[in-house]
């Protein structure tokens, strides 16, 4: 049975998409070339400007994707943990897995896109606001079941996404440490004590309201 025309454009989108993210994580995007990942993609560059008006569109677009992908993954994992200190101790703990199983990824969304000026970095604003709004939301269910005190939760999110960051970005460069992971705890243990909150990972919970 042939394939319908939208299938096949789905599916040519898609491995332009694939190429990109395996060309970009190699070169850089600067230095990631349209013809390159047309050649690779095995695809046309009418077919490239089809999906994408250009470069950075199909970058936005392979951005969004890695992203969503991602936050799926945490939600996913997380919805079956008991308390929101359980779920955004867990969200942690998933973020820096996925990454240290997923280094191409890291490389892409943290090495090779971010930091390529002001412009492309405002673009990419509303992506990395998806995680921060993903802990804030465990962190204001935290404040309403009594579990931490009221905190600047949109403040602290920010910080905590541009911890985990940070880790990994230097995870990146220096290969240290080694596997990611082993980093997981020490960091998940001091973000929550910065809103007085200790490791739920590490004790029991117990009352009513999660006291440790």
């Amino acid at each position: 049975m042939a394939k319908s025309p939208q299938l096949e454009s789905n599916n040519t989108r898609e491995r332009i998409l694939n190429t990109a993210e395996d060309v970009i994580a190699r070169r850089g995007y600067t230095a990631a070339g349209v013809q390159e990942i047309v050649e690779r993609s095995g695809t046309s560059k009418g077919s490239f400007y089809f999906h994408f008006p250009s470069k950075e569109k199909m970058v936005m677009a392979l951005f969004e994707r890695m992203s969503q992908k991602l936050i799926n993954k945490v939600y996913r994992t997380i919805e079956k943990e008991p308390t929101p200190l359980h779920r955004v101790a867990a969200s942690i703990d998933t973020l820096m897995t996925v990454f240290a199983a997923k280094r191409t990824i890291a490389h892409v969304l943290l090495l090779n896109i971010a930091g390529n000026g002001k412009a492309i970095d405002r673009k990419f604003l509303p992506i990395t606001e998806k995680f921060s709004a993903l802990i804030r939301q465990e962190l204001d269910a935290a404040v309403a079941a009594g579990q931490i005190p009221p905190v600047d939760t949109a403040l602290v999110a920010l910080m905590w996404v541009g911890s985990i960051r940070e880790v990994i970005f230097h995870w990146l460069l220096t290969g240290k440490p080694s596997p990611l992971t082993l980093a997981t705890p020490a960091l998940r243990t001091a973000l929550l004590r910065s809103i007085g909150a200790a490791d739920p990972r590490n004790t029991t919970v117990t009352g009513g309201k999660g006291d440790r």
